[in-house]
């Protein structure tokens, strides 16, 4: 059987929301960005500031941080905490970037025209051998961060 484009998405992401937890812990302990919590990398998810729908922002690095099961389940994302504490990690700039991405995947021209051309190819569709090529690149990075 064929596997179909979103089998190849969900490997993608899940690689990469490992390997996000991984570049933000320390012995192996993270921190939700929503309500700062810690935890152990395996008790704590990817959570995603904006929607993992939007596929211009779903590997962005700058939109996925540790983030408690609580807060990104049964709070929704706790968005708010989520805005606040990505603004002091990242700052406000980083963070608008974000919110034009998404935007701009809406259709906002106005969005799209504050974007950089580099920004912009992040709208563009990803295919099947995309997210293989990602996943590969990730998992490698997971590995070295796993073998220290």
């Amino acid at each position: 059987m064929k596997k179909n484009l979103e089998s190849y998405r969900q490997k993608a992401l899940t690689a990469f929301q490992l390997l996000r937890r991984l570049e933000e812990s320390h012995n192996d302990i993270v921190t939700c960005i929503s309500c700062g919590r810690k935890d152990t990398i395996s008790r704590m998810q990817g959570g995603h500031y904006i929607s993992r729908r939007c596929r211009a922002t779903e590997l962005e690095p700058d939109n996925v941080w540790p983030q408690c099961i609580y807060c990104n389940q049964f709070l929704s994302g706790n968005l708010i905490g989520y805005r606040d504490n990505l603004i002091e990690k990242i700052g406000l700039e980083r963070v608008e970037r974000l919110e034009d991405l998404y935007r701009a995947w809406q259709g906002s021209d106005e969005a799209l025209e504050r974007l950089s051309d580099e920004d912009k190819r992040l709208l563009v569709k990803k295919k099947k051998i995309d997210y293989i090529e990602l996943e590969r690149i990730f998992k490698k990075r997971i590995k070295e961060l796993q073998n220290g």
